[in-house]
């Protein structure tokens, strides 16, 4: 829950930075084909980007005792000095999922019961079959205002009489640009991030560059430009069908004069579209995460020792360099939380301002039981045992996976105890 919730505010957070160097750069630009390009590829990098995230590596050195270490640490579990702070499941934050949720279904529901309105209407339309890429007409006896979705133009029957061939040019555009498609997926993430402005607003300017495309390819055709402003005039004062579809509407009307009325943009003006990538960096640096592993140094006097395990012949080696680490079931915020619940603070230590790092070393086996403890770097014996018997109580975990099987795994967990 709480690392859903985060994800979708990261989605949010560089969704909205994307869209505001659209509105910059971009945004009065003619090149609607590229315009169009970029706020798709922010919405695919907004969804994409959270989910990696980039792992730096930091070796820290633990002073060992003189006696021999057994194993070496493969990863760092961080203990907080305040557990209060992880207490699992506040009511704020199934509030705020509730609410999420909420509106979520809300917009879900209005998308279904637009389509049902637009699938109700076309099918008491007229099916004319135009010799155009597979594209059909439906041709309807309701006053709405011309409208393209999927490979179906719709007109009303006294457009149909009429047949403005700058009208069927327009609305065959969106089809064959696959407007439809781009509406489906903006929409569909309209109700992901329903709480954030910035989607809105890029649903609308999608919809209004699908307008200067279809507009474009019009003037293209050698159509007369005041003629057809004035038809645009004219349609888009009939009824719109519903919100999915790529209709004429007086809304974007004279955004789209002022476009057809400007001169066109430099092609060196695509190298703007190429803030995308910097912005991309940018989103991963700030995700990345540092993950320290734990070394053990050798007494004094001795040399680095060859990492090994003192068992049986019969068991099992270690795994030292697995392909996927062991994990608490869960992953780190449960580990986080369960540390939270259980771990307490001994008296006599509190009394005394006794605090620091207790480093204990584990086996995760092939079947995620642990075995094996040890302290390897002390404090106290009452913090030592403080954090053996915590770790001891701990569920199987995940074990750790060599080409794709279960293996021995050695694993240190730093427990940190610290007064306020």
């Amino acid at each position: 829950m709480t690392d859903f919730l985060t994800y979708d505010l990261k989605v949010s957070a560089v969704l909205t930075v994307c869209y505001l160097f659209y509105r910059l750069l971009l945004e009065r630009e003619t090149l609607h084909r590229l315009s169009r390009l970029v706020l798709l590829a922010s919405l695919a990098l907004s969804l994409l980007l959270p989910l990696f995230i980039i792992t730096i590596h930091h070796t820290v050195w633990i002073e060992a005792e003189s006696q021999a270490v057994n194993g070496t640490g493969m990863s760092e579990a961080r203990q907080p000095a305040d557990a209060a702070l992880l207490q699992p499941g506040s009511m704020l934050e199934l509030l705020l999922f509730l609410v999420f949720v909420a509106g979520f279904m809300v917009r879900l529901y209005y998308l279904a019961r637009s389509y049902w309105q637009l699938r109700r209407l076309m099918n008491t339309g007229q099916l004319v079959p135009l010799p155009y890429e597979g594209i059909r007409l439906c041709i309807v006896d309701v006053p709405v205002a011309p409208f393209s979705w999927g490979h179906t133009v719709v007109v009303n029957r006294q457009d149909y009489n009429e047949r403005n061939p700058l009208l069927l040019i327009h609305e065959r555009s969106h089809v064959r640009l696959h407007h439809s498609r781009d509406v489906v997926f903006v929409e569909l993430i309209t109700a992901l991030q329903w709480f954030n402005p910035v989607v809105w607003l890029l649903s609308r300017d999608l919809r209004t560059i699908h307008e200067y495309e279809a507009d474009e390819a019009v003037l293209s055709q050698g159509a007369d430009l005041a003629q057809y402003i004035s038809l645009l005039a004219c349609k888009a004062t009939g009824i719109q069908a519903c919100a999915l579809a790529n209709g004429i509407n007086t809304s974007k009307l004279k955004k789209r004069i002022d476009m057809m009325l400007k001169h066109k943009s430099p092609r060196l003006c695509w190298l703007k579209g190429l803030y995308i990538l910097p912005v991309a960096a940018l989103s991963l640096a700030l995700t990345a995460k540092t993950v320290t592993d734990y070394r053990i140094l050798p007494a004094v006097g001795h040399p680095l020792p060859v990492i090994s395990v003192d068992m049986p012949e019969s068991q099992d080696p270690i795994c030292e360099k697995p392909d996927q680490q062991a994990s608490f079931p869960g992953g780190e915020a449960k580990l986080f939380q369960f540390m939270a619940q259980n771990l307490m603070y001994p008296k006599e230590c509190t009394d005394s301002g006794v605090q620091g790092r207790v480093v204990v070393s584990m086996t995760v086996e092939r079947d995620g039981s642990l075995s094996q403890f040890k302290v390897l770097k002390s404090v106290v014996p009452l913090l030592d045992e403080e954090a053996l018997r915590v770790i001891k109580l701990m569920p199987r975990w995940l074990p750790a996976k060599k080409d794709g099987k279960s293996v021995r795994s050695n694993f240190v967990i730093p427990v940190t105890f610290r007064l306020q």
